[in-house]
């Protein structure tokens, strides 16, 4: 009758957007660009996406070309910098986020800062679980993670991952 046809095409546009959302939350965990064209490409193209809908400057600077890592290295540096960013974005009030990313001596050093409010680092490692999940995800990859910031001078996070012990290659 009219109305289970009503409610069968409510329940489809449901599930349309259930899988929509899915697909969206999915490709920011690791997007296709990540997978066919590597990191530096990956990072970019989550930046530009970010500046579309923010009001923020966002300069990114980086030494690769066409190299590539690891898969988990890979993924791991693409969410942990999306976390940095995504952070800045929501807590920092900040104007200008600073991102290098650069690969000398098989090592891969990730140098990230913003001009926001700061904070007590060691209080929101206690308290969040976005720099928790940070530190975990570089120390899963033998990385080390030093951030710094303090009240009123924005955030600085370094991350150092050396890459000898995986594979690397030139596409």
């Amino acid at each position: 009758d009219a109305a289970d046809k009503e409610l069968l095409e409510h329940t489809g546009y449901v599930i349309e957007e259930a899988v929509r959302a899915l697909r969206e939350i999915s490709n920011n965990l690791s997007p296709h660009v990540l997978k066919e064209f590597g990191l530096a490409r990956g990072i970019a193209n989550f930046i530009n996406k970010s500046l579309a809908i923010n009001n923020i400057k966002i300069r990114f600077s980086t030494n690769l070309k066409n190299e590539r890592f690891d898969t988990d290295i890979e993924v791991i540096l693409y969410r942990v910098i999306c976390e940095l960013i995504n952070n800045s974005i929501r807590h920092s009030h900040g104007t200008e986020i600073n991102l290098s990313l650069l690969y000398n001596n098989n090592t891969l050093q990730l140098n990230y800062s913003d001009n926001g409010c700061g904070f007590n680092p060691q209080a929101m490692m206690d308290v969040g679980m976005g720099l928790s999940n940070i530190c975990s995800r570089v120390n899963s990859i033998k990385g080390t993670t030093d951030i710094t910031s303090s009240k009123g001078n924005g955030m600085r996070a370094c991350i150092t991952i050396d890459v000898t012990p995986y594979e690397h290659r030139k596409i």
